[in-house]
């Protein structure tokens, strides 16, 4: 029976928070090996990994559908919300739609490993991601990201997931201002040159003035 969204949260919590503490009390001993189920679990969340960097790299985000939850809701790293796989396909096609026809997304993920309870995982890890416009223009930057996965119809699926990146140091950031100075430098060098071309013709006009007829 699938598990409530607060269920799901509270149980996040308890868990992040006793793995955080385990390290401050565990010894100096080598972490034993998991065992073979165990590290078939992380094989198949492994596969998910490379899933998802295909789906990315070839514009085909709807592979994606059959690893969603039926309860799938995600945070986007533009802050944008999305629930279920049709949501997820409208985002995609929006941000191909920035990047324009010819352009290119290439994403890797690096994840942690996952913390396996039961028949839910908690992952999480960052992605280094370049993207290239149809203008050749490129950007290359790295989100960090957490998820939670559960088992459904035997299957691991993506519950919920949230990415983040750096608000103010980012490269879109920093092109946006870099458009916006050289715009107002634009329009500065403009308006200029209008004044200019004004006040010269004010100047030949008060000259032409002053001089006596012959």
């Amino acid at each position: 029976m699938p598990k409530p969204p607060f269920v799901l949260a509270i149980c996040s919590m308890a868990i992040w928070m006793a793995v955080a503490t385990v390290p401050a009390m565990a010894d100096q001993q080598p972490a034993p090996a998991a065992a073979p189920e165990e590290e078939a679990e992380h094989e198949a969340l492994r596969q998910l990994r490379s899933v998802y960097e295909s789906a990315v790299r070839e514009n085909r985000i709807d592979t994606l559908a059959p690893y969603l939850h039926s309860d799938f809701h995600g945070i986007m790293v533009t802050g944008r919300e999305v629930a279920g796989p049709d949501d997820l396909k409208k985002f995609w096609s929006d941000i191909r739609a920035l990047i324009g026809e010819g352009g290119s997304y290439v994403t890797t993920v690096n994840a942690e490993r996952s913390v396996i309870l039961g028949d839910i995982v908690l992952a999480r890890g960052t992605t280094d991601d370049v993207v290239v416009t149809n203008r050749r223009q490129e950007f290359r930057f790295q989100s960090s990201w957490t998820a939670v996965l559960q088992k459904e119809d035997g299957k691991w699926k993506l519950r919920r997931v949230q990415g983040t990146i750096d608000p103010v140091d980012n490269p879109f950031v920093r092109e946006f201002s870099r458009r916006a100075a050289t715009g107002a430098a634009g329009v500065g060098a403009l308006i200029g040159l209008g004044v200019g071309a004004v006040v010269m013709t004010l100047i030949g006009r008060r000259r032409a003035r002053r001089t006596p007829a012959v």
